[in-house]
C-alpha cells in the first residue's frame, strides 16, 4: 500500500560559507508513503532531507528538523 502526504516542517539550518542559522518553515512537501519500505516518520524525514539537499546543495553546515507535520491527500474518485 501507498499513501501520499503533504508535509510541513520546521528547520534549522547553518550556511557553511557565513555560518548564518536560519529558521525555516517548509510547507507542502509532497511525500509518497510505501508502507512495505519503511515506516512514516521516516519517508516524512527523507522527505525534508531530499528538499534541504536540493534547495540548498553543498552549502548547508548542518541541519536540524525540529519538527515535521503530515497530512494524507485525500484521493479523488
Amino acid at each position: 500500500m501507498k499513501t501520499n502526504i503533504l508535509i510541513e516542517a520546521d528547520i534549522i539550518i547553518r550556511i557553511r560559507k557565513t555560518g548564518e542559522e536560519q529558521k525555516l518553515t517548509v510547507r507542502d512537501l509532497p511525500c509518497l508513503w510505501v508502507w512495505a519500505d519503511g515506516s512514516r516518520d521516516a519517508a516524512e524525514y527523507w522527505t525534508v532531507l531530499y528538499w534541504i539537499e536540493n534547495t540548498f546543495g553543498d552549502n548547508v553546515d548542518w541541519f536540524t528538523v525540529v519538527c515535521i507535520v503530515g497530512s494524507p491527500v485525500k484521493e479523488e474518485k
